[in-house]
């Protein structure tokens, strides 16, 4: 029961990510990501919110947040969840975890997009 409830919460996240895709296209062009920016700040807030309240208050159960938090934000933005781990990790771990781990997705995430499309052009 538990993976259809981040089945069912990812199918809805990744529905608005593509309607918030084009509305910002629409609205204002390509020349900017605005509708990947507008997911990602939108989704960083809620996943703040709804950890915050399934944290102080346990407003949220277990379920809620498998489709909320894992299935409806993990799909709209993964970003979301990578700055919650990385606050996380700031407020529990270490300042050296969190910082690895923004220096890792960063750095590396934008040196493997460059290496995709290096190889990429090795395959064509």
């Amino acid at each position: 029961m538990k993976l259809v409830y981040v089945f069912i919460g990812g199918s809805l996240g990744a529905a608005c990510r593509y309607g918030v895709s084009l509305w910002a296209t629409r609205s204002w062009g390509a020349g900017f990501p605005y509708g990947t920016l507008m997911v990602n700040l939108t989704g960083c807030l809620l996943i703040g919110l709804a950890f915050g309240l399934s944290e102080r208050a346990n407003l949220l159960g277990p379920n809620v947040r498998l489709f909320f938090i894992t299935g409806y934000l993990g799909a709209l933005t993964t970003f979301s969840s990578y700055a919650l781990e990385t606050i996380n990790a700031a407020r529990t771990t270490s300042f050296l975890v969190a910082g690895c781990n923004l220096l890792a997705n960063n750095l590396l995430g934008f040196a493997l997009v460059v290496a995709g499309m290096l190889l990429s052009k090795l395959m064509v």
